[in-house]
């Protein structure tokens, strides 16, 4: 931290990196405040509570991730699978690097875990819209023939491979144990290659599929 940091912003840069590490039931304004030097009344004052600091966090860190692993919003202007491709790339990159932008699928990960009261909320305005977005993607990759009920499964595929390997990465981080049992090797290029080629295989399976 920074000496020319405000409070505010000492308290959301602690805040960010204690909830991403421990969730939100865990951690504590306390020890928000201890690692931020400030004092409870700073947090009552510039956030009002744990649940709006919380949710404070939330806003700041979805920002980091989308400065530090940029991609364009919509796949508007775009191929589809270009747009795609740049999307899974970037979520598979945030799960291992650094940097505050990481902290955001670790937050997501206990949060998807150890679902909170604000959870509709987080889901809403955090989450739900890039899963749509990536729906229109896979749409408009496919081509018109492809079903409602279709979509629904091949978006599902296509965001599971994200959602899964940072799963099964934040339970290793948090039990080494299983790091032996269960091994989980993403920190290289070539192996995020070969997730996105297995990603799209299902994607180009499908598509082959319609036009029989």
């Amino acid at each position: 931290m920074s000496k020319k940091q405000t409070t505010k912003e000492r308290l959301i840069e602690a805040a960010s990196e204690i909830f991403a590490r421990k969730g939100f039931r865990e951690t504590t304004v306390a020890e928000i405040c201890e690692v931020s030097k400030a004092n409870i009344a700073a947090v009552n004052y510039h956030f009002g509570d744990k649940t709006k600091l919380y949710l404070a966090v939330w806003n700041y860190l979805y920002e980091a991730s989308q400065n530090q692993f940029p991609v364009p919003k919509t796949h508007k202007g775009l191929d589809p699978e270009t747009w795609l491709r740049q999307f899974l790339h970037s979520r598979l990159q945030q799960i291992t690097a650094e940097g505050t932008g990481s902290l955001f699928p670790k937050l997501i990960h206990h949060e998807m875990t150890e679902i909170t009261a604000e959870h509709e909320q987080i889901l809403l305005t955090y989450l739900r819209p890039n899963h749509l977005h990536v729906r229109n993607a896979i749409r408009d990759f496919m081509g018109e023939s492809i079903s409602e009920e279709q979509l629904s499964v091949a978006t599902l595929n296509f965001m599971g491979v994200h959602i899964s390997m940072n799963l099964g990465y934040q339970k290793q981080v948090q039990h080494p144990a299983l790091q032996k049992e269960f091994p989980l090797i993403i920190h290289s290029e070539d192996v995020l290659q070969q997730i996105e080629h297995f990603a799209f295989g299902g994607l180009n399976e499908v598509k082959k599929g319609l036009s029989q």
